[in-house]
């Protein structure tokens, strides 16, 4: 996995960690609680070998990602942050994508 990068969505300035080819399908790698997205630090270069674009993005209320207004509810439900992944795959142009989750991810 590679330096971490930043994307806004309509709530959240979302940190996260992209790797694997630039051409490759994507994936999106989402964290548990209270785990972060450095989860996937050892399964995404398998998932890069494979010829996967890895995307693990911190979720809402975990490592850098900020909430952009004071605002903003804050809500662990999951229908947040389903709603928070949707938004984050629409901030970088994914139109189809895999998803890889665990606990609440």
């Amino acid at each position: 996995m590679e330096t971490p990068a930043f994307c806004t969505t309509p709530l959240l300035r979302i940190a996260y960690i992209a790797g694997g080819p630039e051409a490759g399908a994507p994936v999106l790698l989402l964290h548990g609680w209270p785990d972060d997205a450095t989860t996937f630090t050892r399964i995404a270069p398998v998932l890069h070998r494979a010829g996967f674009r890895t995307f693990a993005p911190w979720l809402r209320g975990f490592g850098n990602t900020a909430f952009l207004s004071d605002d903003t509810m804050r809500s662990g439900e999951i229908a947040a942050m389903a709603q928070d992944a949707i938004d984050f795959a629409d901030a970088l142009g994914l139109g189809h994508f895999a998803v890889v989750g665990h606990d609440w991810g």
